[in-house]
């Protein structure tokens, strides 16, 4: 729960959806700071009302090249601990990835964000050591399907993997997004561009500054916060930044007035499985152009905004928005009411129904 990612956020709306559905919730989890997790997520009192199953937060002792399989083991063990000594319950929802889900005598559900974690040693410069060192862990993510009675899939993108890598067919049930947390009212926009994104390599962050450069009469914004470990990837990003974008590192949360000011959103990740921030920017009537690829593709739809192969088709899309009142203020509300479809509320309330398929 450390995280305070996607996968934490599902967390606390499948607790939620139990608890809306009269059941008794109960999370297992390595330790976490309770008030922190409340406070980012806007949850208070939640823990207070669930069952909590906790363990120390786990701590490598091998050398590193053994992080994986020290980590795998670890919760593996820990998790099989403490369900040994909670053998009554109904239904077990898995919210973390695959390798990570339990074997039990109750069901089993998995929420799947993408099914083949180890892609990335198939291409053909990848080193032989790198597809032998992981060739264990692949032999036993596929292993642990057998395990799931039932896949959720976070967008329709990923149940295609998901068919395709592990032959099981899954529901698709997109994440919740906070949408209340960022609507605001129609009021006078900014020539302002926005992107939100932790600040790592994956999120193309260097595309949004060739936008921006490509556009130097307006204003272009990157939210987000540098991750321990990988800040020289933001430094390298400031060196490279034009004149006309800046930088906030802080939550979403805490910039949320920058969004109610910006015309327009951009997404550069490739092959998303959804794009939680998109749907936050719509919220705030932002009109979303993003990268032709993966999840993004369901969220936006040719009548609230615009897809793009290049930055320059990027580029050329904000230069239509901008010099186009008429149009952007249509997609912008058209944008704000696509948003509610990904709420939390249609999230819990989808789930609610799922868990009880199974008596839950």
């Amino acid at each position: 729960m450390s995280v305070q990612g996607g996968g934490e956020r599902v967390a606390i709306h499948s607790l939620k959806a139990a608890l809306r559905a009269g059941q008794t919730a109960c999370l297992l989890s390595e330790d976490f700071d309770i008030a922190q997790v409340e406070e980012f997520f806007a949850c208070e009192g939640l823990f207070s009302r669930v069952e909590r199953l906790t363990y120390p937060v786990f701590s490598p002792r091998l050398v590193r090249g053994l992080h994986l399989y020290q980590q795998l083991f670890y919760h593996r063990r820990q998790i099989h601990r403490l369900l040994s000594t909670h053998l009554d319950f109904q239904l077990v929802l898995s919210t973390q990835d695959i390798g990570y889900a339990p074997s039990s005598e109750s069901p089993v559900l998995q929420y799947c964000y993408f099914p083949d974690y180890f892609s990335h040693i198939e291409g053909e410069g990848s080193s032989p050591w790198w597809k032998l060192y992981y060739w264990p862990a692949r032999l036993y993510y596929h292993q642990r399907v057998k395990h799931v009675d039932k896949f959720l899939s976070t967008s329709e993108y990923t149940r295609h993997f998901v068919r395709r890598v592990w032959d099981r067919d899954s529901t698709t049930l997109y994440p919740p997004c906070p949408v209340d947390l960022y609507k605001s009212p129609p009021c006078v926009k900014e020539n302002v561009v926005v992107t939100v994104a932790r600040l790592v390599p994956e999120k193309r962050i260097e595309n949004f500054l060739e936008i921006a450069r490509n556009l130097p009469a307006l204003k272009f914004v990157v939210i987000g916060r540098v991750q321990s470990g990988r800040g020289g990837y933001y430094e390298t990003l400031r060196r490279i930044a034009p004149a006309n974008t800046s930088f906030i590192d802080a939550p979403l949360r805490k910039a949320r007035n920058v969004l109610a000011e910006a015309k327009v959103y951009v997404h550069c990740a490739r092959n998303e499985q959804f794009g939680i921030a998109i749907v936050e920017a719509m919220a705030a009537r932002c009109v979303p152009v993003v990268h032709d690829s993966g999840g993004p593709r369901e969220i936006v739809t040719q009548d609230v905004g615009y897809r793009w192969q290049n930055t320059l088709e990027a580029s050329q899309k904000i230069s239509t928005l901008m010099e186009d009142d008429e149009l952007r203020e249509r997609l912008s509300r058209s944008s704000a009411s696509r948003a509610e479809l990904f709420s939390n509320d249609v999230f819990e309330s989808s789930l609610a129904a799922t868990l009880k398929e199974y008596g839950a």
